[in-house]
């Protein structure tokens, strides 16, 4: 299992009391990241702006599948500042969720997510 990044999810939720959009941020530390902004020549400009994280439930504590939505934010790395709004970030590379697999079985058990 290869490890390369921290990463940080944000994943939006309504809260009940305001009816207002929130950004919960998630935090992990062993996390396999893959790809990012640009054009490439193997993949083309369709797909060059994809990316795939692995998120290892052997190397994060209290992962949870039910953390993750299509829409929701990827960022590589540490983030350790809550956000109001996705434009809080806009200083950081970001990608929103396009895909999430929960590979819960065999070894190497892992959430893989994939993002544009």
């Amino acid at each position: 299992m290869i490890t390369n990044f921290e990463t940080t999810i944000f994943h939006k939720v309504i809260n009940e009391e305001t009816r207002l959009e929130e950004w919960v941020r998630y935090n992990y530390q062993n996390t396999w990241f893959f790809g990012g902004k640009g054009a490439g020549i193997a993949k083309g400009f369709k797909d060059a702006n994809d990316v795939d994280v692995r998120i290892w439930y052997e190397k994060n504590d209290n992962i949870d599948v039910n953390n993750f939505a299509i829409g929701d934010i990827i960022v590589r790395g540490r983030i350790e500042e809550d956000i109001t709004t996705q434009n809080d970030l806009k200083d950081y590379q970001i990608y929103n969720i396009t895909s999430i697999n929960n590979n819960n079985f065999g070894i190497n058990q892992h959430i893989h997510i994939g993002g544009k």
